[in-house]
């Protein structure tokens, strides 16, 4: 680019000392008469004349602009350095924020609004800093006047769910929560929030609408949706049983079970109403089939009211036609031990302990075996060993939440402790049960979500 330019200026010097030359080799006189006025020059003389002149102007209009733009440029100057001023502030602020330092935050925060004419960006800043110095209304007025830009609204909206539940306002958050949702219902940390809200307030039917959009938007996959819109028509089936009607019940019940019959709640409740309508044939299809999946005590008990058997030896049959379909499983010794130990079949329950038991029993099979050893009998010291045993013995499977590990004497859809919705696992601690699909994982981080 350089050399090109170099090649211009060479060639219009040598056009104008060609220009020279031709005018050298040909002088001539201009002639001018005006006003009596008469102008006698060369032509030379002429045309350096017009080109000074024309310089002239051109000087003088280059003047004229820089007088009357000065003051503007000034100003411009001004008004850019005051930005980037802004922006440095700004950076800073959020830098501390990361870091933790409340008052550096809350000084660049006042720094970069007073330097900024761009109020939005400002504001979360501002808003930030006092949630990290702990000053809520401050928090409160910067999210909400986010809320007037709606270009910073939904995160504005963001900020105010997690203010009013961090001060235990839940009807706010989930006003605020519905608002978001409205806006921008795909995405995904909104339909779990509202989710989660829905679902600890009782809201079963709001909450299985936000489920399936969800799941329409691709934020909720089919397997996640699958198992936790179960759950929420369990809920709704037994709301529908305390308002008397049961039958609206028993419907209610009768889709989760199709959904997912690997859920003990789902499979306990749709046998449970098939026995209070009288159908004890297809209650016991509907357990063993949840059996065969996830077996539990309470299923069990189940099974034998289905039958209607009420004598001891024959009871055993009835469990075991049950435990066929899940042979190997702990529950399946367990249900068979205590039946024979409801028949008086001392050796038959120490058999199925032992089995249940292994090398490690756990608390509940050496109850049981010291329950065993007193019916049957035995020398106190027995008993005695087998009570001492189980204060050492590793946990029984009880129902622990996934998402805090809080455990529960019975299932329940929500976590009392956490909140979560869907995260009760039948299961001994620091294990994952088989009660729940492989896909548990993925579904207690929507459940859970927010909550960790």
């Amino acid at each position: 680019m350089t050399t090109l330019r170099v090649l211009i200026w060479f060639a219009v010097a040598a056009v104008a000392m060609l220009a020279a030359v031709w005018l050298a080799e040909r002088p001539g006189t201009v002639t001018a008469e005006w006003q009596g006025w008469r102008l006698d020059s060369s032509v030379g003389v002429l045309l350096v004349a017009l080109v000074v002149l024309i310089g002239l102007c051109i000087g003088g209009w280059l003047l004229y602009r820089w007088i009357v733009g000065a003051p503007f440029a000034l100003l411009a100057g001004w008004g850019e350095s005051r930005k980037k001023r802004g922006y440095r502030e700004l950076t800073q602020g959020l830098a501390a924020v990361a870091a933790g330092d409340a008052n550096e935050a809350q000084k660049h925060a006042r720094k970069a609004e007073q330097l900024l004419a761009e109020p939005p960006i400002t504001l979360l800043l501002s808003a930030q800093a006092a949630q990290l110095a702990g000053d809520r209304e401050g928090a409160n007025r910067a999210f909400t006047a986010m809320l007037e830009d709606e270009h910073t609204a939904f995160l504005g909206l963001r900020g105010l769910i997690g203010q009013a539940l961090r001060e235990g306002d839940q009807p706010k958050a989930l006003a605020y929560a519905e608002r978001a949702f409205r806006l921008k219902p795909q995405t995904p940390w909104v339909v779990h929030s509202l989710f989660d809200m829905q679902a600890q307030t009782g809201q079963w039917k709001a909450a299985q609408e936000t489920l399936e959009t969800g799941q329409r938007r691709k934020v909720v996959t089919h397997d996640q949706g699958r198992s936790l819109k179960a759950l929420l028509l369990v809920e709704r089936s037994r709301a529908a049983e305390r308002d008397g009607n049961t039958a609206d019940a028993l419907v209610l019940a009768r889709e989760p079970f199709a959904l997912a019959p690997e859920r003990i709640a789902v499979t306990q409740r749709f046998a449970g109403l098939q026995i209070k309508s009288g159908d004890g044939k297809r209650a016991q299809k509907t357990l063993e089939r949840g059996w065969a999946l996830a077996p539990h005590p309470d299923l069990a008990m189940l099974y034998l009211e289905a039958s209607g058997e009420n004598d001891p030896l024959k009871r055993i049959g009835v469990i075991r036609r049950l435990v066929s379909h899940n042979e190997n499983d702990v529950e399946s010794q367990l249900a068979l031990a205590q039946a024979s130990l409801e028949a008086g079949l001392w050796g038959e329950a120490r058999r199925h302990l032992e089995i249940a038991g292994g090398t490690s029993p756990p608390v509940r099979v050496c109850r049981l075996m010291a329950e065993v050893e007193e019916r049957s009998g035995a020398e106190q010291a027995k008993v005695h060993d087998w009570l001492a045993r189980a204060t050492d013995a590793p946990a029984d499977r009880t129902w622990r939440c996934a998402a805090c590990a809080a455990q529960h004497e019975v299932w329940r859809s929500v976590c009392e402790s956490c909140g979560a919705f869907g995260t009760l696992q039948w299961r001994a601690p620091g294990t994952f049960g088989h009660v729940l699909p492989p896909e548990t994982r993925a579904e207690l981080e929507f459940a859970g979500n927010d909550k960790k």
